[in-house]
């Protein structure tokens, strides 16, 4: 049994080159300062250690041992700050001279071996003069050496008046202060003389931690049912007098019995040893197996519309949805592991426009034979398209999507040439409707090279997600085919206040499941992809990735290249968005949201006609809201530059501020515009559009008997005719206002 939760101690090793001298009379003094960000232990860069001082050197090859917990449930920064110290007090760093940092993070580091890493300054900006940094990461605390243990025992003496010797023994190591500390037992062993005991499995750490000089104790009872065990005898010995030969002979004694010429014979004890080796899954990243991501995303119609700010696929201005957390959580630790970084993206539930026909294992990138994306980026970028291209519909069959993963995964390579393994990751709303099908697929998946991850998004039922994580029952298929191990992990994202205590809940039985998988193929990890007398020159140059987050991304992904006359442009990712230019106004700020889709009967200005809804605090005209219909089109929301307006003449007495429509400024050819219809009307014209669509939309759905769909749209006509009747005009729009 492997432990799900695997963390391992790593090392690392620091080497400098070509260091900046910073002392004019000597060379500089160089200390490293490392910084840890896990997220959970440490929410920012917080310093953790430094190395020693090494005077007048700008190739310093340190010898201080860095030690950490390596967690590959999480995405674990570290950054390495290079400081020339002027000064006796090494804590106070503003006293030193900066000679440049270098981040990374440790999954990098022990997915390398062993890196280099350009020194940058405070920005990210390499240095001019080509400083390097040189990472050295090792495993230690090895608990990967095993010993299997054959305890058989020869005339033992008898113990009861009326029966046998009911024998069993009891193992201790040795403590530091003098203590005997209990390691395991053997089973009972009733009515014999002659015991022989299964064999026990442990690691060398557990047994002896790792110190072969430690004294063992061995000890020998007999069971009694009525009263307490009777001690026959025992004796000790150490693990490396135990690998002298194949099996030693141990005769049993009593602390009594040491000082006797001929001790009193109790029988003896056979102890037979084998060491081997179980590979850890460092082991295998070390060697260059390559971790591959598939993501499947719940486009059914039990999310809700996308529109409304109660779904959970809505995706609104400086807020990710929970389906953009889960996927950047588990994307940004899933990253160093993927050379490539491309990602397959699947949807599943949803009517495709193109074909009319609902899919239930889809490429979000419209081409099946490209299903990939590039990075975290991608996957945010695709999704958010998908919505042009597809209806949320339903059922929710999850049978599909693990089927393609099974497909993939099957034609992976895992062996002693290359190796890859798959992880499939399913974002749903809540429970899925082809439960035996989904079974057997998983099933028939427990023996390839993956594993699959459910993350529940959304308050719904999930207690039938329960039921495909395997951890206390093993799946059984529908012809009796029991799963051969457990590839399965559930968490309901609702349970997990941050997303780092969700992405460690959600990967930390990848692992297991991977060791699993490599002992039933008796495989090997490679050879590691770098050897220690490598070339400085030729070591590979690792270069920080910082994580994507979901709102560091543009809102929508139909953003085109705006042109304002209120503004400039400024570069946003690769597009770019119209940045304008605010000056001080009397009046409240008006919202302005070009719609290229409005129809000329609206404004006489045609389709390009900018419309107006003043805004202010105590007015009772409602707050701006993206129409449902503009949702998923390209918009540009902006703040006009308008001129000062005139300041009113003091009162008396204050009077309530009054709400008018705001007169548009001339334009250069000396028309005049007409004075906008308010937003309401606006909402008004595209919730009547959306009624009729929806409304065509059904009577083709009946017509294809499509009745899945034909209940969705008319849940959906219901919203929007209540949407309809709640709307009331804020006020009238004046007559067309010149200048």
């Amino acid at each position: 049994m492997v432990d799900a939760n695997i963390s391992t101690k790593i090392e690392l090793f620091i080497s400098c080159r070509n260091l900046i001298n910073k002392d004019t009379f000597s060379l500089s003094d160089p200390m490293v300062a490392v910084y840890l960000k896990d997220g959970i232990t440490y929410k920012s860069l917080t310093m953790v250690d430094r190395s020693e001082v090494i005077d007048n050197n700008l190739n310093p090859d340190f010898k201080k041992r860095f030690v950490f917990d390596y967690h590959f449930e999480r995405r674990q920064e570290i950054m390495f700050k290079v400081l020339d110290v002027d000064s006796k007090k090494l804590s106070k760093h503003s006293d030193h001279d900066f000679l440049g940092q270098a981040r990374a993070t440790i999954a990098d580091l022990v997915s390398q071996g062993k890196a280099a890493i350009p020194l940058t300054d405070v920005n990210g900006r390499i240095l001019r003069k080509r400083s390097m940094m040189i990472v050295r990461c090792n495993e230690i605390g090895d608990a990967s050496e095993r010993v299997k243990i054959t305890l058989s025992g020869d005339k033992l003496p008898k113990m009861d008046f009326f029966g046998r010797c009911d024998p069993y023994i009891e193992i201790f190591k040795a403590s530091g202060d003098g203590h005997w500390l209990p390691i395991t037992k053997t089973e009972v062993i009733k009515y014999t003389y002659n015991p022989r005991w299964k064999q026990m499995d442990m690691s060398v750490a557990t047994l002896c931690n790792n110190d072969r000089n430690k004294q063992i104790l061995f000890k020998c009872f007999d069971w009694d049912s009525d009263k307490s065990s009777d001690f026959i005898g025992e004796f000790k010995t150490t693990l490396k007098e135990l690998e002298r030969k194949t099996v030693v002979d141990f005769p049993l004694r009593k602390a009594k019995d040491l000082n006797k010429r001929r001790p009193k014979k109790r029988g003896k004890i056979s102890v037979a040893i084998k060491l081997y080796r179980e590979y850890t899954f460092l082991d295998y990243i070390r060697g260059g197996c390559q971790i591959n991501l598939m993501i499947a995303i719940d486009f059914t119609a039990s999310n809700g519309n996308p529109a409304n700010p109660t779904s959970l696929h809505h995706i609104g201005h400086g807020v990710e949805n929970a389906y953009q957390k889960a996927i950047v959580t588990i994307g940004n630790i899933l990253t160093p592991y993927d050379s490539d970084n491309k990602y397959p993206v699947y949807g599943f539930g949803a009517r495709l426009k193109s074909t009319h026909s609902v899919e239930h294992c889809f490429p979000l990138t419209m081409n099946e034979f490209e299903p990939e994306v590039k990075g975290v980026a991608g996957i945010l970028e695709s999704y958010r398209s998908t919505f042009n291209h597809v209806l949320l519909s339903g059922p929710t069959y999850f049978s599909e999507v693990v089927a393609t993963a099974s497909a993939n995964a099957s034609a992976s390579q895992f062996d002693n040439v290359k190796q890859e393994y798959n992880i499939l990751l399913i974002l749903t709303d809540g429970r899925y409707d082809d439960e035996r099908k989904t079974i057997d697929q998983i099933v028939a998946a427990s023996t390839l090279p993956l594993s699959i991850i459910i993350v529940g998004v959304g308050n719904a039922d999930f207690s039938a997600m329960v039921k495909l994580d395997g951890d206390e029952i093993r799946l059984v298929s529908s012809t009796g085919r029991r799963a051969y191990r457990d590839i399965v992990q559930f968490v309901p994202y609702r349970d997990f206040r941050s997303v780092e205590l969700l992405a460690k809940e959600t990967l930390e039985e990848i692992p297991a499941q991977f060791i699993r998988f490599a002992k039933m193929k008796n495989i090997k990890p490679l050879d590691s992809k770098y050897s220690g007398s490598i070339a400085e020159e030729k070591l590979p140059v690792l270069s920080y990735q910082p994580s994507v987050h979901v709102l560091s991304r543009k809102p929508t992904v139909f953003d085109l290249k705006q042109q304002s006359t209120y503004g400039t442009s400024q570069t946003f990712g690769a597009k770019s968005i119209s940045q304008p230019i605010i000056q001080p106004i009397s009046q409240p700020a008006t919202v302005y949201a070009t719609n290229p889709s409005a129809p000329s009967a609206i404004s006489p200005s045609g389709p390009s006609a900018v419309y107006q809804q003043p805004t202010q605090a105590n007015a009772s005209i409602p707050q701006y809201q993206t129409p449902q219909s503009w949702w998923g089109k390209a918009t540009t929301i902006a703040k006009p530059q308008l001129q000062p307006q005139p300041q009113p003449q003091p009162q008396p007495q204050p009077q309530p501020v009054q709400v008018q429509p705001l007169q548009a400024q001339p334009q250069t050819n000396g028309a005049g515009w007409w004075a906008p219809p308010p937003q309401q009307e606006v909402r008004q014209y595209y919730i009547d559009q959306q009624i009729a669509t929806a409304e065509a939309q059904l009577k083709d759905s009946v017509a294809r008997m499509d009745f899945v769909t034909a209940q969705n749209l008319k849940l959906q006509l219901e919203q929007l005719k209540l949407q309809k009747s709640s709307q009331q005009p804020a006020y009238q729009p004046g007559p067309p206002v010149y200048q």
